[in-house]
């Protein structure tokens, strides 16, 4: 190769930097120890050279050395992942929370878009905090499907947490609502497959999503057609009577069983639930238990007290909502058979609908005394207000700058 100047960074110290010249028949052993002496290494100390991906340099690569890629010389340790950074340029802020911020960054090698969430460790203050990074990268890590959002990466720096992750230029789905208003049904049976087809496959893998709004659903790019889960941090696994209990959630889709102090325990039931939710605000532009006050939003909650979908909702999607929004979890279509529902009236919309059972009558039909069989357990729940406690039950505290290196 020609000569060329290339950046070199002392592994695992990013402030430590150095530039070194590469020419033709120059050897990885005299490039090291041009580079020991410049960050004044002692000359016996046996180092090595690793490329941004982290791979060992040999002889032979010197010859295909790509002038903006940084290398970094190690003294015998292996390489440190938070020196992938330096590969990344960052471009614009996506958003800002109370954990850190969103970055988007351009790969300087390959060009490719990713979206850098930086978790700052200062808020990580609580056990519940901690356990909330431990959970997302430990699930986006075993998760591929092409409606979830890929993690590509996760090190740490001096002071934050970084996620590298795919990168959805299409926006939250809430943002697009409130810009453009309700979305067609013709594409909400779409959209909605690929959301049932997602949260199906977590449940295959006995995960539970636990926290899903809309807010937590964006567009993989700017044709609005292919949606991504997001934010996977208080997602639990679901070992039956074993499963994780928590109450943590977003009120307006968290299901009646949890509010009412019933059953807490990860369950495909309370993603199924919230599911509901989202389809019948993508069918009315409203959340179907919203109110002024905290209290009230919980009673309508956990007595399942919602408004029929409007006559100019197609009656698919009505006996769909029914089958989600039952305050019995046993009795709530579960994923598969909700997939087929939409598959079924998204290609055949004049499909006759099934009669429907006493278990799938609205909340006005049950009101009008017509009977039902639900146990007593999840039978209608008072107009009382319940009292909303958050119990988290997470491991002790652990160091998230060890969590994410395993």
């Amino acid at each position: 190769m020609e000569s060329a100047r290339v950046n070199v960074f002392l592994n695992g110290d990013l402030n430590k930097k150095c530039e070194a010249t590469v020419h033709g028949h120059m050897t990885l052993s005299e490039l090291i120890s041009d580079c020991k002496e410049k960050f004044d290494i002692n000359g016996h100390t046996k180092c090595k050279l690793f490329d941004s991906g982290g791979g060992e340099l040999s002889d032979d690569d010197l010859d295909y050395l790509n002038p903006d890629e940084p290398l970094f010389l190690s003294q015998g340790e292996e390489f440190s992942k938070n020196s992938s950074i330096l590969v990344y340029e960052p471009i614009k802020q996506l958003g800002e929370g109370g954990f850190g911020s969103v970055w988007l960054y351009e790969h300087k090698l390959n060009k490719n878009l990713a979206a850098l969430k930086f978790v700052s460790l200062d808020s990580l203050i609580s056990a519940e905090d901690v356990n909330r990074v431990y959970a997302e990268i430990g699930v986006l890590r075993g998760l591929r499907h092409p409606n979830i959002v890929q993690l590509y990466d996760a090190f740490p720096l001096q002071d934050k947490i970084c996620f590298v992750m795919e990168f959805c230029s299409g926006g939250e789905m809430q943002n697009y609502l409130e810009e453009h208003g309700k979305i067609p049904e013709d594409e909400l049976y779409h959209i909605g497959c690929q959301m049932v087809e997602a949260i199906k496959y977590c449940h295959d893998m006995k995960i539970i999503h636990r926290d899903l709004k809309l807010e937590n659903v964006l567009f993989a790019n700017d044709s609005k057609t292919q949606i991504k889960i997001v934010d996977f941090g208080i997602a639990g696994m679901f070992a039956g009577a074993h499963s994780e209990r928590s109450d943590a959630g977003s009120l307006l889709y968290i299901a009646p069983e949890v509010l009412a102090k019933e059953d807490n325990r990860a369950n495909p039931a309370l993603d199924i639930w919230s599911i509901g939710c989202i389809f019948y605000y993508l069918l009315t532009g409203f959340h179907p238990f919203e109110h002024e006050t905290q209290n009230e939003i919980i009673r309508k909650i956990v007595n399942c007290e919602y408004q029929p979908l409007p006559n100019t909702v197609s009656r698919p999607w009505h006996k769909l909502i029914r089958g989600i929004l039952r305050l019995n979890p046993r009795r709530r279509w579960n994923s598969l058979r909700i997939i087929e529902h939409l598959y079924k009236y998204r290609f055949e919309r004049d499909a006759s609908l099934s009669p429907e059972s006493e278990e799938e009558q609205s909340p006005a039909q049950i009101e009008s005394g017509k009977k039902t069989n639900r146990p007593g357990k999840y039978s209608k729940i008072g107009a009382k207000p319940v009292e909303k406690k958050i119990e988290i039950h997470s491991p002790k505290k652990k160091d998230p700058r060890k969590i994410i290196k395993k």
